[in-house]
């Protein structure tokens, strides 16, 4: 049996903060074999009260159909002024049912991969045994919610010097932040050995003699990828494209019955999305940080397609002054980007991906375990 429990609060709003978990436990495995029995609880749904615990089933509706709304909702809670209250009415709505967990689990150590949840999981655990560590991992990249900072955590991991500068900003002690990197999956860590994109490619079933590019809407298969798979079909463009439709069945479906003039591989969700990231030459995503820090550890040049207002505004900025790529927000604006570097001078294609490789951290999620048993 396993020595140690860890506790890891997060909820599927989005897909990234699953994905930050889930490399954090296959962190814990790796490095600690057999040491460790890590346990996921989404706060809203098994803590909050109704309505509160159907927040995760809002999520995909507002951000796709409403970002202005939840654009405003994130920047209006963002405040000097608003802030104490969205962590206060926080801490009401969860701390009872994170208390009813935490008691049920009785911890050595609990992580909050989710700003919305870590005051409440925070206090409810100091109140039962104020000796158990609490960890927060942001997953904001650089313009981190000032909620991620509300709570009286041990440690908080950062992915960027930009969300530390943030962390400060809250007033949240230096020495108690560590920047490390966003966690994603250890498939993107360097302990194993390379496979050469040639053979990538030929496994994956895809042409060598083509210009390949990896379209991507995370797990969900977000944002516009109907729109922009269309237009490189209809650009006509020397280029071989990847799509991974991820959950959304309806995005697979459509993708895969096209009559398609251009190259095409349709996939739906992937377990082995390092293999195709380094398969290509490009990648195509929306803001999200996942993806983005995904791409950085397969050594990819991005174009970003758009962003999420609010917490992805500050994942473009990260993206554009990192030197690893560029927003062009529309499909037309994506076709003529991608013309000028195949029509011409790639050489701002070879600068991003040397920037690429410098900014990458493949080995966040090893180093951030190794950090937190520090804790214990």
């Amino acid at each position: 049996m396993p020595s140690r429990q860890i506790l890891i609060f997060f909820s599927d709003t989005g897909g990234g903060h699953r994905a930050a978990a889930n490399a954090l436990r296959d962190a814990f495995h790796f490095l600690f074999p057999g040491e460790y029995e890590i346990t996921f609880v989404d706060g809203f749904r098994e803590c909050a009260p109704f309505p509160f615990n159907h927040i995760p089933d809002t999520y995909f509706p507002l951000t796709a159909y409403a970002p202005h709304l939840w654009g405003a909702l994130f920047h209006s809670s963002n405040s000097r002024l608003s802030l104490p209250l969205s962590a206060s009415f926080d801490d009401f709505i969860l701390r009872s049912g994170c208390a009813r967990v935490i008691r049920a689990r009785a911890p050595d150590l609990v992580i909050s991969v989710h700003p919305l949840i870590n005051r409440a999981a925070c206090n409810a655990l100091k109140e039962i045994d104020p000796d158990t560590p609490f960890a927060t991992v942001v997953t904001d990249l650089f313009d981190a919610h000032g909620l991620w900072f509300s709570a009286a955590s041990d440690l908080v991991v950062v992915p960027t010097a930009g969300a530390f500068e943030r962390g400060l900003k809250w007033k949240f002690p230096r020495e108690k932040m560590r920047v490390i990197g966003q966690p994603i999956s250890i498939k993107f860590a360097t302990h194993a050995p390379a496979e050469s994109q040639r053979a990538l490619r030929e496994r994956l079933g895809l042409r060598d003699d083509l210009f390949t590019i990896l379209l991507v809407g995370g797990g969900e298969g977000m944002g516009p990828l109907r729109a922009i798979a269309r237009a490189l079909d209809h650009a006509a463009l020397p280029i071989q494209l990847v799509v991974i439709a991820g959950r959304n069945k309806s995005l697979y479906k459509y993708l895969t019955e096209l009559p398609w003039q251009i190259a095409v591989n349709v996939q739906s969700f992937v377990n082995n999305m390092p293999d195709w990231m380094r398969a290509s030459d490009l990648v195509i995503t929306k803001a999200g940080p996942g993806t983005i820090m995904e791409t950085l550890a397969a050594g990819k040049p991005m174009l970003l397609s758009g962003y999420l207002r609010g917490q992805e505004e500050g994942n473009v900025k990260f993206v554009q002054e990192t030197g690893v790529g560029v927003l062009r927000a529309s499909p037309h604006a994506i076709v003529h980007q991608l013309r000028a570097w195949l029509d011409g001078d790639r050489a701002q294609l070879t600068a991003m991906q040397a920037s690429a490789t410098r900014a990458a951290r493949p080995n966040a999620a090893l180093e951030i375990a190794q950090e937190l048993v520090k804790l214990l």
